[in-house]
């Protein structure tokens, strides 16, 4: 039996002149079970990059976070959910952030929920790659919810992240001394594309 170069989908055998084979109908079934196995394959691939991309939020376990700094740089240690991400860790339990485990483009973005007696404690996030910046601050927080609660967000920074990069975020606010705040930071990823 012959195959096919690009994906060895057998094919019968039918050297001039013809000669009636009763073996060329059962070649014909391997054939079409082959393309069938690759056309599932390629749906298959297709639903799982398009419809169920890898994606992952993480978040920190201990909530509230309570500090008197100015910026933080949030530990991540729980898993809000994870999806088709692979079989690294996520968070990376050693430096606290998204540990990426297969290069392409992907669409980031954080939250926190910042509260604090003082009303100037308005908050800023950013994203950072490996502890260098990978997006600009984001606007200055508005109310949210509770006395002086204010939420921060960036969402679909776009990526492009190596096998190995640990994404974090930072959370800073520009009032003026040490007042204190809390806060409740959350951090997700969807890869978008392959590298």
């Amino acid at each position: 039996m012959k195959e096919t170069e690009k994906y060895a989908f057998p094919y019968p055998e039918c050297d001039p002149p013809l000669v009636k084979d009763a073996s060329q109908i059962a070649q014909f079934a391997d054939l079409a079970r082959a393309v069938d196995e690759q056309v599932q394959d390629v749906i298959d691939d297709a639903t799982d990059r398009l419809i169920r991309p890898p994606a992952a939020r993480l978040a920190v376990f201990t909530l509230p976070v309570a500090t008197t700094d100015n910026l933080v740089v949030p530990f991540f240690d729980v898993a809000v959910f994870q999806l088709n991400w692979g079989i690294n860790s996520l968070p990376d339990l050693v430096s606290g952030g998204m540990y990426i485990n297969k290069p392409g483009w992907y669409m980031s973005g954080c939250h926190a929920l910042v509260s604090s007696p003082t009303a100037a404690v308005l908050p800023m996030v950013r994203l950072t790659v490996n502890g260098l910046p990978a997006s600009s601050w984001s606007k200055m927080a508005g109310n949210y919810g509770v006395l002086n609660g204010r939420l921060a967000a960036l969402s679909a920074v776009p990526l492009s992240l190596s096998e190995g990069d640990i994404v974090r975020m930072e959370i800073k606010h520009l009032a003026a001394g040490s007042p204190a705040w809390d806060y409740r930071p959350h951090l997700w990823a969807v890869r978008m594309v392959d590298a």
